[in-house]
């Protein structure tokens, strides 16, 4: 580079040696690109471009991971709410219906493990037929513990949960008696139930204390017994969305 003092149209001092662009952040976090030019590349071995593709990945995936699950492991709160549409049908074919409603899971979230209360608002008609009596249930409302894999879910730019737990229903019963419904009181059916919550984090590339997500969410619900004996092993699909914060 010239001195400022130098006339007009003189040249650089040959002797001056250049100075180099500084680095990009790219090159600050891998190393000098293999798409330099030779006479610009750093003496020694150069990484081919899947090398240099591989360790960039790896470099990314270290930066969610960092982002995701700190190292001093905080306990977070944590909520995943649904809204499903549920099909249900008993192992011995007398019972079958539709329900429509809402769940949520409200607890706490860890790096590899989280826990939650589920609470659950089902309703619909669900039809009990037996050779001398048929009964309708209208509702499902109940809950129950909850187990999930905490933050370990949060996969870079999205999220894929994993989710266990037991839930105990009131299940207002009427009875159908030629053609009239009468109240027949609650059924009390319980069970396990296993969830599939996936989808994509909005605006994940920074720190934060929550995280948020929306997709969507697939679940099984078995409902072996009833407190009181009337309700048969069930078999419950469930489809929807979810909301996923944590």
């Amino acid at each position: 580079m010239s001195d400022p003092g130098d006339p007009p149209g003189s040249t650089p001092d040959p002797a001056t040696p250049a100075v180099p662009p500084a680095p990009g952040l790219a090159e600050q976090l891998l190393g000098p690109s293999v798409n330099r030019h030779p006479t610009e590349r750093a003496a020694g071995p150069v990484r081919s471009e899947a090398e240099s593709a591989e360790e960039e990945d790896a470099a990314i995936a270290a930066m969610y991971r960092n982002l995701y699950r700190p190292a001093n492991n905080p306990g977070r709160f944590n909520i995943v709410a649904r809204a499903v549409y549920v099909l249900a049908g008993s192992v011995d074919n007398t019972l079958s219906g539709r329900l429509g409603g809402l769940s949520a899971d409200i607890g706490q979230s860890f790096n590899k493990f989280g826990y939650a209360v589920t609470l659950v608002g089902q309703f619909g008609s669900v039809i009990h037929t037996k050779p001398d009596r048929e009964t309708q249930s209208i509702a499902l409302v109940g809950g129950g513990p909850t187990l999930s894999l905490g933050r370990l879910a949060l996969l870079q730019r999205g999220f894929l949960d994993v989710r266990v737990g037991y839930d105990f229903f009131a299940a207002p019963t009427r009875a159908i008696v030629d053609g009239m419904a009468i109240a027949d009181g609650l059924r009390a059916p319980h069970g396990p139930r296993l969830s599939l919550n996936m989808g994509l984090l909005g605006n994940s590339a920074r720190a934060r204390k929550l995280f948020h997500g929306f997709g969507l969410s697939l679940g099984y619900q078995a409902l072996v017994s009833s407190l009181r004996g009337e309700w048969p092993v069930t078999n419950m699909l469930q489809f929807g969305l979810v909301y996923w914060g944590g």
